[in-house]
């Protein structure tokens, strides 16, 4: 859970600079591997599902809002990086 919340960190900081120099691409990526890190911490805890985690946005719905704020699709994106859906 440890290594999960420092790269989550690690890529936070990395959103703050590429948002201070208004990269897209930048911010995507630390968002991506904020995501993917932040899954991983849940898995770890046990904080997935009713029982556990509530009312959390999973990572796809996560990847999905920040998709529609920069004006792209997601699940497009999904279907070019993994085939179809």
């Amino acid at each position: 859970m440890m290594t999960s919340a420092n790269t989550f960190e690690k890529n936070q900081k990395l959103m703050v600079k590429a948002v201070k120099k208004k990269d897209q691409k930048a911010c995507s990526q630390a968002l991506e591997g904020m995501s993917e890190a932040l899954l991983s911490y849940r898995t770890a805890g046990g904080l997935l599902g009713a029982d556990g985690g509530g009312n959390i946005p999973s990572v796809d719905e996560i990847r999905r809002s920040a998709c529609r704020v920069q004006g792209r699709s997601f699940d497009k994106r999904r279907e070019d990086k993994y085939g179809q859906i």
